[in-house]
């Protein structure tokens, strides 16, 4: 009941009182003088209760029209739960009409069965009162519909009054759309913490999987600054787990060079592109040059423009130690495919020295005829030598010498090799050109080349009968041919020497093409000698590049490009006439070697020079004359490897006698090798075996007219 229909009928009550009043007054003044103003007043105030009771029956109406155009469902029931009124809203929200609901226990009609043990003790305790704990209060429930649904609801019971009668009013309000919307918004709650807990779970995989990387993992802003480094990233560059990175940069872990690089190309290219990949080196805490390959990314901030850069950098030290490892044994294996054709070539020199050396002991009393033989002699133990060098260096003991030399001489010197190392069934052709401008080269290395090329000619065809020619001659680099290469090397234009290799083999694909420089990619069920990515860095290294021309079933070729030198070829005169020496005495030199033929050889060498000799066949008897003969001695010929004391331990006993005492070391091995162990002691030189008289002369008088 509203407040204005209360204070209507208070007025109402207050007016009947006042009739009845008036009513006994008149009965008193039936006869009297006042009779007259007493009805007209009386009939003003019956008046003014008909106005009222107008008004009252209006508002009566406007609230009955309210309830029944109500959004709400709204039912009165009396204290026993009987249902006094039933709006439309709770027809069309409940699916009972009106005459259904009116005289039925609310309890029956709207509360479900399954909740009146729960709830209607307590529901009817409410009803008597008119003042509880669940009037005038939002009230959450279900109510039961006419179709045997349930439909949440939201209720609110108010107690009301009417003279003596007791009654409440409920007002139901369907929140079914609410309860959806809030089931909605759980689930996409829920959902969305569950995101929340998969993306913050990746992230902590992430953090776990960096701080465990083996690679460097590191982070730095624009400026390069250092913002973090991952463990592993710690411990490449010597930099302590608990040591804070914030006031370390760039600078602290790359050369001058390697930052220039960063700040102008890698940084730009990397906000450029976003992820940028490039090799390059740093430098840990004891200034050691540590290479890497590195994959730099740019790192956005929250408006997307990116402010950092990571950096993951994978340390080559080992992969580049077992690259060298494989290629030693590639180079040991393939002197194991030589070895037959070295063992005949070596057979045929030794045979020409012992022929010769017979015919020459024979034909003693004939000096001309004997002068000949011996010619033959030293030319074939030249022939000897020179290949015991060519077998050290392609093992990978050589010493590397860079000088201008012909490749067609290259070729020629080595044919024999090749001819050896490739199948019966397979025919070479030498086509070179005699007139070819020298290269700058490294002998040993690029004979290597040449012989793997060949080797792997030899092996695309196979057990088939086939054809390798090797080529030699002078290309402008501009030729259309060559920019097909798949090596593009950015090589000035020019003139080049080039050296091909053509096979009538099995040729390669598309997809093989695209492969054959991997480090450790092969084709062969066994690899033989180098890989091509150790061949293209040969002659990369030597400043040439690498053309192929290769399809399946077709054959391949493998054209090698070199820079033509630019000094003048050194080329050796065997025919040379020999320059005069002074045959005075230039002192006495101690021999000690532990074979006899070398005593006698060298004595008979450097006598022949001018020298007097004293000899000793180990390190015991060389210290023992030197300590004899000191005053004579002016150098001492110094086997390596000798009994009871060898060479180095031979050396430091005669340094200490005498600490300018001139030693030349003497060996089979290369010089790299043999003196590796006597760098910056005082070693006046050293001289290979074999050595010729000239060779062996000129490096002892060098030596002692350096003192």
């Amino acid at each position: 009941m509203s407040d204005i229909e209360k204070k209507l009928r208070t007025q109402l009550a207050a007016a009947q009182e006042t009739i009845k009043a008036l009513s006994r007054r008149m009965h008193q003044l039936e006869h009297g003088d006042a009779q007259l103003p007493l009805q007209k007043q009386l009939q003003s105030y019956q008046q003014r209760i008909e106005e009222k009771n107008e008004a009252l029956h209006e508002i009566t109406n406007w609230f009955e029209l309210t309830v029944q155009h109500s959004m709400d469902a709204i039912v009165r029931i009396d204290q026993q739960g009987i249902i006094q009124s039933w709006n439309p809203m709770a027809e069309q929200m409940l699916g009972y009409s009106k005459t259904e609901a009116l005289g039925q226990l609310v309890e029956d009609l709207l509360i479900p069965q399954r909740l009146h043990k729960e709830y209607l003790e307590r529901f009817h305790r409410h009803l008597k009162h008119e003042s509880n704990e669940l009037m005038n209060v939002r009230i959450e429930g279900r109510a039961q519909c006419k179709d045997g649904s349930e439909l949440p609801i939201e209720f609110v019971c108010s107690p009301v009054r009417k003279g003596n009668t007791f009654a409440i009013i409920i007002a139901m309000r369907d929140i079914s759309e609410r309860k959806a919307a809030e089931r909605a918004l759980a689930a996409s709650y829920a959902n969305m913490e569950s995101l929340v807990a998969q993306r913050t779970r990746e992230l902590r995989d992430l953090a776990t999987i960096i701080e465990v990387s083996v690679s460097f993992v590191g982070i730095a802003d624009l400026q390069g600054n250092v913002l973090y480094i991952n463990p592993a990233g710690r411990k490449m560059v010597g930099l302590g787990y608990d040591t804070p990175v914030e006031s370390l940069s760039m600078k602290d872990f790359h050369d001058s060079e390697t930052c220039q690089r960063l700040a102008n190309s890698i940084i730009p290219k990397t906000l450029e592109l976003g992820v940028y990949q490039e090799d390059f080196n740093f430098i840990d805490s004891a200034g050691n040059s540590i290479p890497t390959a590195c994959t730099i990314m740019s790192l956005p901030d929250e408006q997307g423009k990116a402010d950092r850069t990571a950096i993951i950098a994978r340390d080559l030290r080992d992969e580049i130690a077992l690259q060298r490892q494989i290629e030693h044994g590639q180079r040991l294996e393939s002197l194991g495919v030589l070895a037959g054709g070295i063992a005949h070539d070596f057979n045929n020199i030794l045979t020409a020295i012992l022929g010769n050396a017979a015919l020459a002991e024979l034909k003693v009393e004939e000096p001309v005829k004997t002068a000949k033989y011996l010619r033959n002699i030293v030319k074939s133990s030249e022939r000897a030598a020179a290949l015991c060098k060519q077998m050290l260096a392609y093992s990978g003991k050589g010493k590397f010498v860079v000088k201008p030399l012909s490749l067609s001489d290259m070729v020629d010197d080595i044919t024999k090799l090749l001819k050896v190392s490739i199948a019966k069934n397979i025919t070479i052709n030498i086509n070179l050109d005699p007139q070819l401008p020298a290269v700058d080269v490294d002998e040993a290395q690029i004979q290597q080349v040449i012989m793997n090329l060949v080797i792997n000619a030899s092996d695309a065809i196979g057990d088939g009968d086939g054809i390798i020619t090797v080529k030699t001659g002078v290309m402008e680099t501009d030729n259309a041919s060559w920019r097909t290469s798949l090596v593009q090397d950015d090589l000035p234009q020019g003139r080049y020497v080039y050296l091909e290799v053509t096979d009538n083999g099995c040729g390669m694909d598309e997809k093989t093409l695209q492969h054959i420089f991997d480090p450790f990619f092969t084709t062969k069920f066994t690899g033989r000698g180098l890989g091509l990515s150790a061949v293209l860095g040969i002659i990369r290294g030597h400043h040439g590049t690498l053309y192929i021309d290769s399809k399946a079933g077709t054959g391949t070729t493998f054209r090698m490009l070199l820079p033509i030198s630019q000094q003048q070829t050194a080329i050796s005169d065997d025919r040379a006439e020999k320059n005069e020496k002074s045959r005075h005495n230039a002192g006495t030199v101690l021999i000690v070697d532990d074979e006899d033929a070398i005593l006698e050889i060298a004595s008979l060498m450097l006598e022949d020079a001018g020298f007097k000799t004293l000899t000793a066949v180990d390190g015991l008897d060389a210290v023992q004359t030197y300590r004899k003969h000191r005053n004579e001695i002016s150098a001492v010929l110094l086997d390596m490897t000798m009994p009871k004391m060898d060479g180095q331990e031979c050396f430091q006993a005669l340094h200490k006698i005498n600490s300018d005492i001139i030693v030349i070391l003497s060996s089979g091995y290369n010089e790299q090798d043999a003196i590796s162990n006597f760098t910056n002691k005082g070693l006046a030189g050293f001289i290979q075996k074999p050595y010729r008289a000239e060779a062996l002369e000129q490096i002892i008088r060098t030596a002692i007219d350096s003192k």
